[in-house]
């Protein structure tokens, strides 16, 4: 997701080994304990507002979060971010050179409005990720030229070239399965009414306040389930999503701020959950989206899309240590690498360039551009992003840049980056386990998500070239190379790679928080 600052041996061969769990679905685990009572509301604070809860075209953290308890995937992830089946009946089977990938599905299984779950529904959702004009999930599964339906519950995928990232990809919104009767009836206005398979289902949704999903009468695990209903509430003030979970008018409060992490630990009503985040924060730069994500790159009327030399001084003038230190009470991890240091490809060798205000200097110099060089950066209205903006303000106004903070409630700011209408934007991705999809989308010309309008023929063969082979000590070479060239190019400036903070009720068992930022309540409940 987009997220506040506060992508020649058989196809999977390595991902299985490097990736794949003993087996099993990921579910979270049901609690143990006899004294859990069923019903309850549970209501949890985000620290946005999501986006459309469609999963062909959602891109935010906080959405995926809401779709984590309702739109199951084919695969999900466990707490060791191995793959596991979770809708299919087990890992893809893998033939013809890694061309054709035959997965087999559940039995039995409903989707929320009763209608059987099966191939053929399988179909219509890849189908739709893959042909949908607003589709963000393009690019994360592109190689897939067809879908056929081989039986009832086995659905065969021809690719056009071995993609070690697809299994990977169907762990998240692209293996998110929709109810083609739903998909019929509402088409494009899918989120309007969201069905999938889920232990609950989608109920209602008050814009700026509440999101709310009931318990599923067709769950196929629906005893598992013990509360009756989940409000997701939007409070992007940290102070005040702080001051709910410790009145207890809400029982979890997500991404909780570095700076708060002391008062959670100190109060006996609440227990700390962290995890290391897979993703990465940072800025996005406007160098070719002319004319909107999606469509092809063109030139953009502004110094920092004209000069590279901009760009790195900008890198240069921000100090990532000290920002971490003031802005998140130096619990973050200063990086420039969308690669997570818990990754297995993150390679531990590779030097980040280092803060130098007189590197700055010089390349604004040798820019030709007259100082003081005025530049607006784009930042969703939230207390830490705009802190972190200020802070950056202030370092890269030494060097000789004015910067000028334009704040928008989230969603706006990623509609306006997303059509180009920016200079600079504060924003960042959650992550994935395959660097695949943290980078492709992002940088590649083609990638879906290409909001800076980023177009390097190099980088982008790069990037094919690691997603088309399964050899983990190639692609890992190949990343280290794509890292070097992201970091000259500096269309997104890479900050920090965050840990996710969340605070819940002790009232409260059966809660799960994984490295990918997103509580797993399926099975939660109440301790009587």
């Amino acid at each position: 997701m987009r997220g506040k600052v506060f992508r020649k041996s058989p196809l999977v061969a390595v991902a299985v080994l490097l990736l794949a769990a003993c087996g099993g679905p990921s579910k979270a685990v049901a609690p143990t304990s006899t004294h859990v009572k069923n019903g309850g509301v549970l209501t949890i604070a985000l620290d946005e507002e999501p986006d459309a809860l469609d999963p062909t075209t959602a891109q935010t953290l906080v959405g995926r979060e809401v779709f984590a308890n309702f739109c199951e995937k084919l695969y999900d992830i466990n707490s060791k971010l191995q793959i596991v089946p979770q809708l299919a009946a087990s890992l893809p089977q893998v033939s013809n050179g890694g061309l054709t990938v035959t997965i087999k599905l559940r039995h039995g299984i409903l989707f929320n409005d009763g209608t059987p779950f099966n191939a053929d529904a399988v179909k219509t959702t890849l189908e739709r990720d893959l042909t949908l004009p607003t589709s963000a999930r393009k690019s994360e599964i592109s190689p897939i030229e067809s879908v056929a339906v081989t039986g009832p519950y086995t659905v065969q995928l021809t690719l056009s070239h071995p993609f070690a990232p697809l299994t990977a990809a169907l762990a998240d919104r692209a293996g998110m399965i929709m109810s083609p009767t739903q998909l019929q009836k509402l088409g494009t206005n899918f989120a309007s009414d969201p069905v999938c398979v889920g232990p609950f289902e989608f109920a209602k949704r008050i814009p700026g306040d509440e999101i709310v999903l009931t318990k599923s009468p067709y769950y196929y695990a629906k005893d598992k389930v013990h509360l009756s209903e989940i409000v997701y509430k939007f409070i992007g003030d940290d102070n005040v999503r702080l001051a709910n979970v410790e009145s207890g008018a809400v029982q979890i409060g997500d991404q909780m701020a570095p700076t708060d992490v002391q008062k959670i630990e100190s109060d006996p009503n609440l227990k700390l959950y962290q995890s290391t985040s897979i993703g990465y924060q940072g800025i996005d730069i406007n160098i070719g989206n002319a004319n909107g994500e999606g469509k092809p790159p063109g030139p953009v009327d502004n110094p920092f899309a004209r000069s590279q030399d901009l760009r790195q001084a900008f890198a240069a003038a921000i100090n990532r240590s000290v920002l971490n230190k003031v802005v998140f009470d130096g619990r973050f991890v200063p990086s420039c690498s969308p690669i997570a240091p818990v990754s297995p490809y993150y390679d531990a060798s590779f030097k980040c360039p280092p803060y130098d205000p007189a590197q700055a200097r010089k390349l604004i110099k040798e820019s030709g551009v007259a100082t003081p060089i005025p530049v607006t950066m784009l930042v969703p209205n939230e207390t830490v992003p705009l802190r972190q903006a200020q802070v950056i303000q202030q370092m890269v106004d030494q060097v000789g840049f004015q910067m000028t903070i334009q704040s928008e409630e989230f969603v706006t700011s990623l509609d306006q980056a997303d059509a180009g209408h920016y200079e600079m934007y504060q924003v960042g991705w959650s992550g994935r386990i395959d660097p695949d999809q943290n980078i492709y989308q992002f940088w590649h010309t083609d990638g879906s998500l290409n909001a800076t309008g980023s177009s390097d023929p190099q980088l982008d063969k790069l990037l094919d070239e690691a997603r088309a082979t399964n050899n983990f000590n190639q692609r890992k070479q190949l990343y280290t190379q794509v890292l070097q060239l992201i970091n000259q190019q500096d269309s997104i400036i890479v900050l920090y790679n965050p840990v996710n903070y969340m605070a819940v009720s002790k009232k409260l068992v059966g809660v799960q928080y994984y490295a990918d930022g997103i509580p797993r309540v399926a099975f939660a409940g109440y301790v009587s």
